[in-house]
């Protein structure tokens, strides 16, 4: 688990979705789609019980039985997709000034959540902001992208 004490900002990605959102090329979407399979960090709200006990350092400890449950929100169609969150900022549009509990995630760890369970249809980037929809057969082809880029 990272520490989530610190800044959480994804520049890079956000200039991309910026540019794509102007341009609308299939370079600009391209890259974005590069940055959040590999680079990009994000912010994940869920409820961990019992809480996580601090360490030194900035670390955190969870016990054996904690239980970590995400948060799931709902599209148009009712569909339950995980929210990712680009920074702080960002994550304050859904809970406003409260402690929200959140674990720093990746690509990878949302793919492995969305494509290996059922429930969730997929997750959404800055669902409040940028709005960028991943849905399963996105994660699947992302999926099978990343592992074509790590081989080459």
């Amino acid at each position: 688990m990272d520490d989530t004490k610190q800044p959480l900002t994804n520049p890079e990605l956000l200039q991309a979705i910026a540019r794509m959102k102007t341009e609308n090329s299939r370079e600009s979407r391209e890259a974005v789609l590069d940055l959040v399979i590999s680079t990009a960090r994000f912010l994940a709200p869920v409820s961990i019980t019992p809480p996580p006990q601090e360490q030194g350092g900035g670390q955190a400890v969870l016990g054996r039985d904690t239980a970590i449950q995400f948060q799931l929100i709902a599209n148009q169609e009712n569909q339950p997709f995980f929210p990712a969150f680009t920074s702080w900022d960002e994550l304050r549009r859904l809970c406003g000034p409260q402690n929200q509990q959140t674990l720093v995630l990746t690509f990878d760890d949302y793919a492995g959540m969305v494509l290996g369970d059922n429930r969730a249809a997929g997750f959404v980037v800055d669902p409040f902001g940028a709005c960028l929809s991943f849905d399963r057969t996105m994660m699947e082809h992302l999926v099978r992208r990343r592992e074509q880029q790590s081989q080459a």
